[in-house]
């Protein structure tokens, strides 16, 4: 009796531990992280294949070393329509930057000095609508889906204000409406209108009541009451264009909501096509007086008049209008503010 109870209690333990054993190993694997690259792999072609909670952010600390890169990460991938949004999958062509050769230094008048770099800019069309085609736009009234929020196939219908020839077939831009564009100076004058776009839309018939339509592209959530405008290209590349003639303008406002601007990001210009302005003209950006002190005019301050006209930066033409422009700030030394002066110098 006493030698089976003792291979009884031999066998239960061997089983206990064997099982703790298999359920120590079990939960090792469940904490143990898979074993990664450092860098993740690029294809020959410098394309990489996009993971799960990949961002444009994390893959420019990854690759470049600078986060901060992201804008031109994503200017190099036009089919990326939303720079917030990658999807596991996708490809993106990743181009290193190349090593910098031989630098020589120069000693110049002043700290920024003005040249003719071989610059191409993926632009895309954002955030502005002028006045003319606002007034004519439609507006997605209903739609055949019983969602709230409508996306990509869903089938809408449209209304026009004003009487405007729609043809099956045509395609239309969505996009949202977020406010007037006022210029600085004259906060009465409105120059525009900030718009959001959401998607692409192809007529699908066209009746006295409605215009019905598909949506074929979405790049947000799309909803009842949004609007619609012709068609136009969503990107394209800009390369310099010689000045003809001097031109003095402002930067109006930002596409960003933010209180400065700077490098690589999208600015509104109060002079479009009517003052000669076409896609690639550049302009300087230009300030007078002390950097850090604002002269308010008191007496023992000396006129800002009597200053002169300092280089900060350059703003690049993407598309030009008939009384406006939009304009990325290709290169700058320090923020940029509202208001801020823009020449086109003759012959740059």
């Amino acid at each position: 009796m006493g030698r089976w109870f003792r291979s009884a209690l031999i066998a239960s333990t061997l089983v206990i531990v064997t099982w703790t054993s298999m359920d120590q190993a079990k939960a090792y694997d469940l904490d143990t992280p898979s074993i990664v690259t450092k860098t993740p792999t690029i294809g020959r072609r410098g394309l990489y294949i996009v993971q799960p909670d990949d961002t444009l952010w994390d893959l420019c600390e990854v690759f470049f070393g600078e986060p901060w890169f992201w804008p031109s990460l994503w200017s190099y991938n036009p089919q990326i329509t939303n720079p917030h949004w990658l999807f596991p999958g996708d490809l993106i062509q990743i181009r290193r930057p190349q090593p910098p050769g031989n630098t020589t230094l120069i000693w110049s008048d002043s700290r920024y000095t003005t040249e003719k770099p071989n610059l191409e800019i993926l632009s895309r069309y954002v955030g502005y609508l002028p006045d003319r085609p606002f007034r004519r736009s439609g507006e997605i009234v209903h739609a055949r889906e019983s969602h709230v929020t409508l996306g990509e196939y869903d089938e809408i219908y449209i209304q026009f204000g004003v009487d405007t020839e729609v043809r099956k077939g045509q395609r239309f831009t969505i996009y949202r409406y977020e406010g007037q564009l006022q210029h600085p100076k004259d906060g009465d004058l409105v120059i525009g209108h900030k718009i959001r776009h959401l998607g692409i839309a192809k007529v699908l018939s066209a009746d006295a009541q409605f215009v019905k339509a598909l949506i074929l592209k979405s790049y947000e959530e799309i909803h009842r009451g949004d609007l619609i405008t012709s068609i136009f290209p969503h990107a394209w590349v800009v390369g310099p264009v010689e000045n003809e003639a001097e031109v003095i303008a402002q930067i109006v406002d930002y596409q960003s909501p933010t209180t400065f601007a700077g490098q690589w990001q999208y600015v509104y210009i109060d002079k479009g096509r009517n003052d000669g302005i076409v896609r690639g003209n550049r302009f300087v950006i230009e300030r007078r007086g002390d950097g850090l002190w604002e002269l308010d005019g008191n007496a023992d301050d000396i006129p800002v008049t009597k200053f002169p006209w300092e280089t900060y930066g350059e703003v690049m033409v993407v598309e030009s209008f008939e009384e406006t422009s939009l304009g990325i700030v290709s290169r700058a030394i320090r923020e940029l503010v509202r208001g801020d002066r823009l020449r086109m110098v003759p012959g740059y």
